[in-house]
């Protein structure tokens, strides 16, 4: 992520009922991710820039989307349609 780039911490409040301690830093990488995943699906962010968010290969980030059920490629039905059929018309 380049320097330049603005963030926000935000602080959440999580129930933990099992023994011991939850690690902070390792819950607040895997909210992170889910968060950008999130986006993703939503449209809000294309996926080179939400792996690069995610520190992430491309590779690696398009697989973990795969594992979370969000496309990698997400045509609406009627624009595939339309672009299909411009391969019949040359």
């Amino acid at each position: 992520m380049s320097t330049s780039a603005r963030t926000v911490e935000v602080a959440v409040a999580l129930p933990w009922g099992r023994a011991g301690e939850p690690d902070a830093r390792a819950v607040g990488q895997e909210l992170r991710l889910l968060w950008i995943i999130e986006e993703v699906r939503q449209h809000r962010l294309g996926v080179g820039k939400a792996s690069e968010l995610a520190a992430l290969p491309r590779a690696a980030f398009m697989r973990t989307l795969g594992e979370h059920g969000v496309p990698v490629i997400d045509y609406r039905a009627d624009d595939l349609e339309r672009e299909l059929g411009t391969f019949g018309s040359g």
